[in-house]
């Protein structure tokens, strides 16, 4: 059973923790503040594996708010508990400090974060609020904060989302991030990989239809698992100087028309299904280009994690290459994500193309 303390009994039960832990070979460490902000959902146990992938390579304090917006009843409740890696072997301990809170009692978190941040230490805040809603209790812990990292998978409207960011960016406050773009960043670094060959780097400038599969499942509304695939055919589109043309949206497929040196091109997204991969992920990128070339890289079913690629012309055909990308949870990219500084500007690029989208086809 959780034992609730007061807020101001905060140090004491930190204290009271750590001594259970003396004459153990537990060692305390705290590089940054951990700031995470919730609701009382499905969402709130992804954020825990994201803390407990950070502390297995940088141990910080952490402060865990979690709202409950179907409570009638208005409440702050506090309790303090340790976070440790999956690993049990592990000796590392981390102060974690959690917040539940309900109603009016919100207004009050500013006021009880504000004491528990470590001094002179960075402060990254990990958001799952839509920032579209400009929450005021949002908006002044990520005043606090020396990086925002958002959850767009929250978010009513992509589009909306897109610009809100842009508006922070440009009013030059903020530093921030995105959960689903980092995601990415496997992916990413695999197409990069992959385009550095200058054959298939013509093989894709000369494209006229690409076809990306993301994964979904009966459980899911399919305008959050597009975001993967949207930010992706953006960053391909932003990267080749492509010019946008036009979009058209169903529930289950989106059509981008872009315009090229080479002619016109379209990337389609499309549903796909594999049981072992979560909602969102992308499964698989076509290219097809004006020389009717072909370039393949899709996901391993048996292994989620491997990539094959494969690359084919008019008159032969490449043996298949490997490529095994990183973990999403305790994988490099969504760490770096959260604790790095500055706005990637392949970042803003790709907010600036999908903030021209009609909003209504992606996310409503």
């Amino acid at each position: 059973m959780t034992a609730y303390i007061h807020p101001k009994n905060i140090e004491k039960a930190r204290d009271a923790l750590w001594k259970e832990h003396q004459g153990s070979s537990a060692v305390r460490a705290s590089l940054f503040n951990l700031v995470i902000y919730t609701k009382n959902n499905e969402r709130q146990d992804y954020f825990q594996k994201i803390a407990k992938g950070v502390i297995k390579k940088f141990p910080c304090r952490i402060i865990m708010i979690t709202e409950s917006e179907e409570s009638k009843e208005a409440y702050l409740k506090t309790f303090v508990s340790d976070l440790r890696p999956d690993d049990n072997s592990n000796s590392l301990f981390c102060d974690m400090i959690n917040f539940e809170v309900s109603g009016d009692y919100r207004n009050r978190i500013p006021f009880v974060v504000t004491p528990n941040l470590l001094a002179d230490l960075p402060v990254y805040f990990l958001s799952g609020d839509d920032p579209c809603k400009k929450d005021p209790v949002s908006i002044e812990i990520k005043d606090l904060a020396t990086r925002t990292v958002y959850d767009s998978e929250v978010s009513e409207s992509m589009v909306d989302f897109a610009k809100t960011l842009l508006e922070l960016y440009n009013n030059g406050c903020y530093d921030i991030g995105d959960l689903n773009w980092a995601r990415l960043a496997p992916w990413r670094g695999l197409f990069v990989h992959t385009f550095n060959d200058p054959e298939k780097l013509k093989c894709l400038r000369e494209s006229k239809d690409i076809r990306i599969t993301y994964n979904v499942t009966a459980t899911k509304q399919f305008c959050h698992t597009k975001i993967g695939a949207t930010y992706f055919q953006a960053w391909i589109a932003t990267k080749l100087k492509w010019n946008y043309e036009s979009m058209l949206g169903t529930k289950e497929e989106l059509c981008f028309k872009y315009s090229s040196s080479y002619g016109p091109v379209t990337i389609t997204l499309i549903p796909g299904k594999y049981d072992q991969v979560p909602p969102g992920r992308l499964l698989k990128f076509e290219s097809f280009s004006s020389k009717n070339e072909h370039i393949l890289l899709e996901k391993s079913r048996q292994n989620p994690q491997k990539i094959s690629i494969h690359h084919a012309t008019p008159t032969h055909c490449e043996m298949p290459a490997y490529y095994l990308l990183d973990k999403e949870i305790a994988g490099k990219s969504m760490i770096h994500e959260i604790y790095s500084q500055g706005t990637r500007g392949s970042f803003v690029d790709v907010l600036k193309l999908i903030s021209k989208y009609n909003s209504g086809s992606i996310c409503s």
